[in-house]
């Protein structure tokens, strides 16, 4: 490939969005380096500006609009490159802003090198990191596309079609992953649980019979990497989570004792405005069978607020619900109307007063339940991975157990990426904290 000139050759990513675009960017820019691009440490110094978008909320489509007219009046020469969701189905939205000289859909990405050079290729690689810039932990992504359609998500309209990667290259980039020094691997997709189905469906259709093709066998396959590191799930939909699967991490201490499961509400009937297909009740039954088969597991959640029709019964059924399973941390968030979905001509006469009110209650709810949780760890040891980046706030060492608990903690740099025992000391609303156990 035929790069520019050195001064048009420095390039700056900016990301948004989910785990997963976390990792795209990586991959992205492994690509450009290994073009021989140059990637600046600040964006005042490029020539090459790279927006991953994100369009899970109307918020972060003017988010995304807001850095590519940030970026073009930071040097309004520079070329801008906008890919990611919000690319994926708003170029003309995107194509007439100052500065756009590439709009590059998700599944061009591997091509973001040949695309901005110039050069003529139709070849699509699977992306594959062997590093993870600026992060404690490596978010691998092993799958793609969402097939759910739940009526206020427009993820399937931008990333419909589903792809599990290959368990052998799975394998190849964790191994690299944990060589370069990572003692927690995140597996991450825009539908997680579905890995393998795309699999399962392609061997059907050429007559071979269904094999064995779910989440479990790319744990078994990653719990044989030698090596001191952890594996971590992301977000994980209520149907993926098998009996299988709550046995497998029960039985593997290398598995961390967490699970994302998203709730969006603990109301039935906005569960089936929703198009969630569960119930409450099926909801806190699952719940119930993880903390049965995985001792002190951590359960985290989305809940939506707001969605259209909600009324104060509806809602406070949710705040119930939520002191009921106690999760240990809750995402709280309102409804965003996206176009394309059927949720988006769905009557509303919520006011931002009540939309307001309504996250603050909830919030509070979480908080309290998250207390709980971490309350009955008071005393006892926990493995925390220690970020690479000091507390802001208190300047103490900050970090995760592998059920999830932010821990703030006295100790020397050294133990920055390395997982220590630490012993649960005090906490309060918001903030947990410990003593390092030296040995």
């Amino acid at each position: 490939m035929n790069l520019q000139s050195n001064g048009e050759k420095r390039f700056f990513i900016h990301t948004l969005g989910c785990k997963v675009n976390q990792y795209e960017s990586q991959a992205i820019r492994e690509i450009l380096l290994k073009a021989g691009f140059i990637e600046c440490i600040s964006k005042e110094m490029a020539d090459i500006y790279v927006v991953n978008t994100c369009t899970v909320t109307e918020k972060v489509d003017k988010e995304s609009r807001h850095w590519i007219g940030l970026f073009h009046k930071t040097n309004p020469n520079a070329k801008i490159v906008v890919t990611g969701c919000y690319a994926q189905q708003n170029t003309e939205d995107i194509a007439f802003l100052p500065g756009i000289a590439h709009i590059i859909k998700n599944q061009d990405k591997s091509r973001i090198a040949d695309i901005i050079g110039g050069a003529q290729t139709e070849k699509q690689e699977p992306l594959f990191i062997t590093d993870f810039k600026n992060h404690t932990r490596a978010f691998v992504k092993i799958q793609d596309g969402c097939d759910n359609h739940c009526s206020y998500c427009k993820v399937p309209l931008v990333r419909s079609i589903l792809s599990s990667k290959p368990i052998d290259i799975i394998v190849s980039e964790v191994e690299g992953l944990i060589a370069k020094g990572f003692k927690e691997i995140v597996l991450a997709g825009i539908c997680l649980g579905a890995w393998g189905k795309d699999l399962i469906s392609s061997q059907i259709a050429i007559g071979a019979g269904m094999p064995s093709a779910d989440l479990v066998d790319v744990l078994k396959a990653l719990d044989k990497i030698s090596g001191d590191f952890r594996l971590r799930l992301s977000s994980i939909e209520p149907k993926y989570v098998t009996d299988e699967l709550i046995d497998f991490i029960a039985a593997h201490k290398r598995i961390c004792r967490h699970l994302h499961i998203p709730l969006q509400s603990g109301d039935d009937e906005i569960l089936r405005k929703m198009n969630r297909r569960y119930t409450a009740k099926d909801y806190k039954a699952l719940v119930d069978k993880i903390r049965a088969g995985i001792s002190d597991a951590a359960i985290t959640t989305d809940i939506m607020v707001g969605f259209p029709g909600e009324k104060d019964e509806n809602f406070m059924n949710t705040v119930k619900f939520v002191k009921e399973i106690v999760p240990s941390r809750a995402h709280i968030f309102t409804f965003s109307a996206r176009s394309g979905t059927s949720a988006c001509s769905m009557p509303s006469d919520l006011s931002q007063a009540t939309l307001k009110k309504r996250y603050y209650e909830l919030r509070s709810a979480a908080l309290g339940a998250s207390y709980l949780y971490r309350k009955q760890f008071v005393g006892e040891e926990l493995n925390i991975l220690v970020e690479t980046k000091r507390d802001k706030n208190s300047g103490r060492l900050t970090g995760y157990s592998d059920n999830y608990i932010k821990v703030l903690f006295d100790g020397p740099d050294t133990l920055m990426g390395k997982i220590a025992p630490v012993r649960i000391e005090d906490m309060n609303l918001v903030y947990t904290q410990g003593v390092y156990e030296q040995s």
